[in-house]
């Protein structure tokens, strides 16, 4: 049977489509953020202008935190990635602490900033305390926003709102060096883990810092063999336990380095603990914290934890 000319034609067709299709998939986030970026700067805009009372005073600033995540969705990080969705929202909910930080030290009237200006508009012009309530409130609406763009089905996007706030106000400390760990080791393997951040890390050890948990390495995924095999699944459990942590992180806030990380770290890495656990058959997690963990860690994930 001869093949004909446009029975020829036919796959060099499809994979222009699909070519076509990749190239309009990759357009579309950043069209689809600057237009939401663009529409809530007008918004701005028009309160700045015309609008007065508890519009002008409030209303601006629930918006301002959501703009400026659109904006850098837009320019910088269209692709759905662990720091576009779990990181950015809070590093723009922060910048609106930031702003009014300049705006107590009168920085925008010090520039001559106009409040129409681009600048202006974002940076606002008077100091108000309850204004962090309202960067608080564009948070959630950045939140909602990634729960209805997946429809719902996807827990990895803002499952748990409130744990992640209280992880980068009340647990700021741990928190905020976990973040600093993460961008150490951005190029690393991430992934969202129950609510936080988890990343396999080039490390045999594990480490639990507010949002962010740290797994050892593992094998490359094309080793299948019954070793690696152990290892992930060993690393799973270990997950488990490192997730625990980061509830007691949630309890006990500024305290955690004190009563969990100081304790833990000696345990860990102590030549003495280690001889002693050696020499008398005692498991890691006999440690008050470490089995604190293992037991929150199943608990909430309904998974095993790491006992050894």
């Amino acid at each position: 049977m001869v093949e004909t000319p446009q029975e020829r034609e036919f796959p060099r067709i499809v994979r222009v489509k699909e070519n076509m299709e990749k190239e309009r998939r990759k357009l579309h986030p950043r069209f689809k953020y600057a237009v939401l970026f663009l529409a809530l700067f007008m918004v701005e805009v028009l309160i700045a202008l015309f609008a007065r009372g508890a519009v002008r005073a409030y209303l601006g600033d629930v918006i301002v935190i959501p703009a400026l995540y659109f904006f850098l969705r837009a320019v910088f990080f269209p692709k759905d990635k662990i720091f576009s969705i779990y990181v950015l929202p809070f590093l723009c909910y922060f910048a609106g602490w930031f702003a009014e930080v300049l705006q107590a030290l009168s920085v925008p009237k010090a520039l001559g900033l106009s409040a129409s200006s681009f600048p202006g508009v974002l940076l606002g012009g008077t100091y108000d305390h309850k204004d962090g309530l309202c960067y608080f409130l564009g948070l959630l609406l950045i939140g909602l926003f990634l729960a209805l763009e997946t429809h719902w089905k996807d827990d990895r996007r803002w499952f748990y709102p409130i744990a992640v706030f209280l992880h980068w106000t009340w647990g700021y400390i741990q928190t905020s060096v976990g973040f600093f760990v993460y961008l150490w080791f951005f190029k690393c393997k991430h992934t969202y883990y129950h609510g936080v951040v988890r990343t396999v890390w080039p490390k045999t050890s594990a480490v639990s810092l507010g949002m962010f948990i740290f797994t050892p390495r593992e094998p490359s995924e094309d080793d299948q063999s019954d070793r690696a095999k152990r290892i992930r699944a060993y690393n799973e459990r270990v997950a488990v336990h490192e997730y625990g942590h980061t509830f007691q992180s949630l309890l006990l806030g500024p305290l955690y380095f004190l009563v969990i990380g100081i304790p833990s770290i000696f345990w860990a890495s102590s030549k003495k603990c280690q001889k002693f656990r050696k020499e008398k058959n005692v498991p890691y997690s006999k440690l008050y914290c470490e089995k604190w963990a293992s037991k929150w860690g199943e608990k909430v994930s309904k998974e095993e934890a790491d006992w050894t």
